[in-house]
C-alpha cells in the first residue's frame, strides 16, 4: 500500500524549456492562477498545483547552475482512480491503471514528451499500512510503542526529539528512513487547525492507526517499487524490530505467565529481572543499555536479545502496561497489520 511518491525525470535544457512552455500553455487556457510560480524557498524551482484534486499535489521544474535540469512530481497516486479519496492507500496492483491515467494526463493533455509512468525514477516513497483500532486506545498504543526496542541511530536525529513527546503519532528519523505510526484523525484534525483552512471530511479516518514507512534518497525506478513483498517487508520490519511479537501484560501479569510456562529456576529467575528491568527504564531501548555497562557490548547485547526473544516466544510483549491504566492485557497489532495489508 501506497501512499505518496515523489518521483523525478531528468531532462536536457532543451527538453526542460519545451515541458515548461507546454504546462505554462494548458493553464493559460484552463487555469492562468495555477501557472508555474518560482517557489518560496527554491529560487532554482518553478512549482504548480493545479492538477493537485487528481493527484499531482506538486509539479516542480527544478533546476541548477550544475546543468540539473529536471521535471518533478509529488504524487497521490490513489486521486488519480478515484475523486476526493484524499485518505486512501493505493494497492499495488491499482498501479496498472494509476500508469494508464498517469501517462494520459502528462503525455496527451499536457503535450509533454516524458518518459511512460513506470520509468520515472524514484525519489521518495511512502508504504503505509491502514489498521482499525478501537479510539481510546491508540494513545495507549503510541506511548507502547515508545518504549520497545527502538534502534539508537533514531536519537541522533533532531527531528525524533522534536516530536517525541506528541501523543498521537510516533515519529522515528534517520538519514534515509522515517517511520511514522501515528492516530490518523487527530493527526488531520491538527493539520487543519494550524492550515486555517477546511480540510475534506475525514470523518472515516476516525479509529485508524496508521504504519507508515517513508524511504528517501531512493535509486531506481517507479516499477522497483511496486512489489507486493518489498512493501509489506518495508512496513513490518520496523514494526517486528521495534515491537516484535508477544501481547502486552502488566508487570505483576508478566510474571506471573512466566512463572507458569517456563521449569527452569534460573531462566526463569533471568526473565522477570529482564522484564523487571525494563519496567523501571524508559523503554527497551535504554535498558538494553544500562545491561551492557561495564561488560563486552557485543556479548551483552547478544544476551539481551536472547532473553528479549525467550519472552516474546512466551507470548509476552517485553514492554509492560502501566497498572494505573486498568487493562491487564492488549493484543499485539502485528497480526492486524499483515491483515490490512494482504
Amino acid at each position: 500500500m501506497i501512499d505518496m511518491m515523489y518521483i523525478f525525470y531528468r531532462m536536457t535544457r532543451v527538453e526542460y524549456n519545451e515541458a515548461f512552455k507546454s504546462v505554462q500553455r494548458y493553464f493559460e487556457l484552463t487555469d492562468r492562477s495555477s501557472k508555474p510560480r518560482k517557489d518560496t524557498y527554491d529560487k532554482q524551482a518553478y512549482i504548480t498545483n493545479g492538477l493537485s484534486k487528481i493527484g499531482f499535489q506538486e509539479i516542480r521544474f527544478k533546476r541548477n547552475k550544475w546543468g540539473y535540469h529536471a521535471l518533478e512530481i509529488r504524487l497521490r497516486p490513489k486521486l488519480l482512480l478515484q475523486a476526493e479519496a484524499y485518505y486512501q492507500l493505493t494497492a499495488i496492483p491499482e498501479f496498472q491503471d494509476v500508469a494508464l491515467r498517469f501517462n494520459h494526463i502528462l503525455k496527451d493533455i499536457l503535450g509533454l514528451m516524458v518518459p511512460q509512468f513506470f520509468q520515472w525514477q524514484v525519489r521518495r516513497v511512502e508504504y503505509a499500512a491502514d489498521v482499525p483500532v478501537q479510539e481510546d486506545l491508540i494513545p495507549k498504543y503510541l506511548f507502547l510503542f515508545k518504549k520497545g526496542n527502538l534502534p539508537l541511530y533514531f536519537f541522533t536525529n533532531q527531528e525524533t526529539h522534536k516530536y517525541w513527546g506528541s501523543q498521537t503519532n510516533c515519529y522515528f528519523m534517520a538519514t534515509a528512513v522515517t517511520v511514522n505510526w501515528y492516530n490518523r484523525y487527530d493527526t488531520l484534525s491538527i493539520k487543519e487547525k494550524k492550515s486555517n483552512k477546511k480540510f475534506a471530511d475525514f470523518t472515516t479516518t476516525k479509529g485508524i492507526l496508521r504504519f507508515e514507512t517513508q524511504l528517501r534518497n531512493g535509486d531506481g525506478t517507479v516499477i522497483d517499487y511496486l512489489d507486493c513483498t518489498r512493501a509489506e517487508q518495508e512496513i513490518m520490519k520496523f514494526y517486528k524490530l521495534i515491537v516484535g511479537e508477544g501481547d502486552y501484560y502488566t508487570l505483576d501479569g508478566a510474571i506471573q505467565l512466566i512463572r507458569q510456562e517456563v521449569s527452569c529456576f534460573q531462566k526463569k529467575l533471568e526473565l522477570e529481572r529482564l522484564i523487571s528491568q525494563i519496567a523501571n527504564s524508559s523503554g527497551v531501548w535504554q535498558a538494553k543499555e544500562l545491561f551492557a555497562q561495564g561488560k563486552d557490548r557485543n556479548k551483552a547485547a547478544d544476551k539481551f536479545s536472547k532473553r528479549l526473544n525467550q519472552l516474546r516466544k512466551l507470548g509476552i510483549n517485553p514492554v509492560v502496561l502501566p497498572s494505573e491504566w486498568g487493562i491487564t492485557k492488549l493484543e499485539n497489532l502485528l497480526d492486524p497489520i499483515k491483515a490490512s495489508i494482504s
